[in-house]
């Protein structure tokens, strides 16, 4: 054996996993930075969501043994054209992002919308007295909230079912969506369970401004520049909380779909039952939370924008 054999021993000897572990490793902080700050407004959410959805896309190709190509933010494939390969990742992340947006919007409208009237019949009609329309803000809340279970139900497999197809409004092919949804096991629950359980710490943050001088000793005392430093940090950790919870929780249901997808058969009919009556027990827990921050936060669109059914932003 030669000197330079006997001195590279397995535990020196060149580890080509390394570089590629480091690379991945700055792959995800890039696009973890990326992303928050892109989830920091609506409109540049829905570019977030255009590369999550792509994202979902990824992780069925791969669960079905396909090897898919994993989406950029700005530049294209390689290989394309030269204009493809310049902006053909941000001009994709647009497309879908959009056609996201729709079908998320269309389909949380059902249940948004009545929220919305409730509380305007609601809390504004009885603040102006009209007590002879007391019935109108209950009776549309619960329309509403039927209608949210309903959605919640499917929504998650419905939206992977858009990102695996590719197509504009896919999210609402009904049997196609039905069929996976009967489909899904156990983690499916367990998928909605820690789509609430991390709904959490969005609606402390709700609360924050209501009790932040409770939580930084002397806030009261601030000047308005430390005031908007307070807020430019607490928007911006929370941009990063949903873009990484989001990532996170959408690349699950999308493999959730793609095994549900492979089933050749849903299993028995009380199964089902016990399933969806655990869904929607764990969904109508989102509405809880909801509720009471939309009591800490007065602001109209809070009712449309949780991240679950709609954008990547919680303004």
């Amino acid at each position: 054996m030669s000197v330079a054999e006997a001195t590279l021993t397995p535990a020196t000897a060149p580890n080509p996993a390394r570089p590629m572990r480091l690379s991945r490793a700055f792959g995800t902080l890039r696009d973890l930075l990326v992303g928050t700050f892109l989830c920091l407004s609506p409109l540049t959410s829905i570019l977030a969501l255009g590369w999550i959805i792509r994202r979902m896309q990824l992780s069925v190709q791969r669960r079905q043994g396909v090897a898919g190509i994993t989406p950029g933010w700005v530049l294209g494939e390689r290989g394309s054209g030269w204009l493809t390969r310049l902006i053909g990742g941000l001009a994709a992340n647009i497309r879908v992002g959009l056609s996201g947006a729709l079908s998320l919007g269309l389909a949380s409208l059902l249940f948004t919308l009545p929220w919305l009237l409730a509380w305007w019949a609601g809390w504004d009609n009885s603040f102006n007295k009209g007590y002879e329309q007391a019935w109108a803000g209950p009776a549309l809340f619960f329309a509403g909230i039927g209608a949210y279970l309903f959605v919640m139900l499917h929504l998650p497999m419905a939206l992977a079912h858009q990102a695996a197809t590719g197509r504009w409004l896919a999210l609402f092919e009904w049997r196609a969506v039905r069929r996976v949804v009967a489909r899904t096991g156990w983690r499916h629950v367990l998928f909605a369970f820690m789509s609430v359980f991390f709904a959490l710490p969005l609606f402390a943050a709700r609360g924050l401004p209501v009790f932040v001088e409770d939580t930084i000793p002397g806030f009261a005392n601030f000047t308005p520049e430390q005031v908007g430093n307070v807020a430019g940090i607490a928007g911006l950790a929370v941009a990063a909380y949903v873009f990484a919870s989001l990532w996170w929780l959408r690349s699950w249901s999308a493999r959730i779909y793609a095994d549900a997808d492979a089933r050749d058969a849903a299993p028995n009919l009380i199964f089902r039952t016990l399933r969806n009556g655990a869904l929607a027990t764990i969904w109508f827990g989102l509405v809880v939370l909801i509720v009471v921050a939309q009591f800490l936060h007065h602001s109209w669109w809070a009712w449309q924008t949780h991240p679950a059914f709609l954008l990547p932003w919680y303004g």
